[in-house]
């Protein structure tokens, strides 16, 4: 028979949850330095390389002035602008948007030529 008053047996935690629970917040606290340890870094300029591929090469200027080529881009009616991108030295790639769908012209800068590029028109049924 057990004795009415004797005092409940006091729980323990286990030393290995104890060491477990602990060392995970340390872990916890080390990754989270870490982390922002790194966007900080990144956002402050840290070593920004070129791809391999990419050559870094020094562009001739464009001509400029009064005797400067004015380039005409061949839009359509209701046509319009919808971006540039460079593509690479010399070549932009321009976005136009129509009523009959978007298509991508290539301009080579240095020459003033515009090329025809992709066409994603849809087809009249």
């Amino acid at each position: 028979m057990t004795q009415e008053n004797e005092a409940p047996a006091e729980y323990r935690t286990p030393r290995a949850l104890m060491v477990a629970v602990v060392g995970m917040g340390v872990l916890i606290v080390v990754g989270t330095a870490l982390l922002i340890g790194v966007i900080l870094h990144r956002m402050n300029g840290g070593d920004h390389k070129a791809p391999a591929g990419v050559p870094l090469v020094e562009a001739t200027p464009a001509p400029t002035g009064p005797g400067a080529p004015v380039v005409h881009l061949p839009l359509g009616v209701d046509e319009h602008l919808l971006g540039l991108t460079r593509v690479q030295d010399g070549l932009v790639a321009i976005q136009v948007s129509g009523p009959h769908g978007d298509r991508v012209l290539l301009w080579q800068v240095g020459t003033g030529q515009v090329r025809p590029g992709l066409d994603t028109a849809v087809s009249a049924p």
